[in-house]
């Protein structure tokens, strides 16, 4: 008796192999596709816990300066500040850091600068700069719907006690996050104190820097809010 047939002939394998890659060429489109959408959907929404932490933050005067006002230097001061109430940053039990944001926001702060005069832990102590889910975050510059530089400018000095410098306002706040490559998202998303997110589609690498942090955008479309007129061109509102 002849023995029975084992194993695939090359032509059956080969058509195994056609079949393997026609199934693969249409689901990795789809898996990535979903990927960027999950990652699009967790920026806008730790966007939305940013607003909250500078309502606390300005409602409580969480960095004890005296006075009432937003936290406009960066993303990570919002965890990483300490009362000014004690001097310096030891993050100790009488001096403990105000933790108002998730870490894992903090630590994907485009921006690898420390503000406020000594008040503020170093980020390093707690986490490795990295995106989360795909993107980065800062604080946005301006906001065009101001006509002179001085009304613009997030980052002011409110005069508080201590002094920190220029990283308050007392009634206006921007942020941006930005996404680590072209296949992590393909839109940036803004809010500002009116708590609205817009988002924009990219048209290309926003990130400019392969650095870790990356640093934040210091002039362009992407270091300021929109104007009114921009908003309605080349922005649109998230429900």
């Amino acid at each position: 008796m002849r023995k029975g047939k084992k194993g695939f002939t090359l032509i059956e394998l080969m058509i195994v192999i056609a079949i393997i890659a026609i199934i693969a060429a249409i689901a990795i489109p789809g898996l990535l596709s979903s990927q960027r959408a999950s990652n699009e959907r967790n920026a806008s929404t730790s966007l939305k816990t940013l607003t909250s932490a500078e309502a606390d933050f300005r409602a409580n005067d969480r960095d004890w300066n005296h006075v009432n006002d937003f936290w406009t230097a960066d993303v990570k001061g919002l965890y990483t500040m300490t009362s000014a109430a004690v001097a310096g940053a030891v993050n100790s039990t009488t001096d403990p850091i105000i933790k108002l944001i998730e870490l894992s926001v903090a630590s994907a702060d485009a921006d690898g600068a420390t503000f406020a005069n000594g008040e503020n832990a170093d980020l390093t102590s707690f986490a490795v700069s990295s995106s989360k889910a795909g993107y980065w975050y800062q604080a946005l510059l301006t906001d065009n719907a101001y006509g002179t530089a001085a009304e613009a400018t997030y980052k002011q000095d409110t005069a508080g006690t201590p002094t920190m410098g220029t990283c308050h306002n007392t009634s206006k706040f921007g942020f941006l996050s930005f996404p680590d490559s072209q296949s992590a998202g393909k839109y940036v998303f803004v809010v500002n104190e009116n708590n609205t997110i817009f988002r924009s589609a990219t048209s290309g690498s926003v990130r400019t820097n392969t650095t870790n942090p990356p640093g934040a955008f210091s002039t362009g479309v992407y270091s300021q809010f929109p104007n009114d007129s921009d908003l309605k061109s080349y922005w649109s509102k998230l429900d």
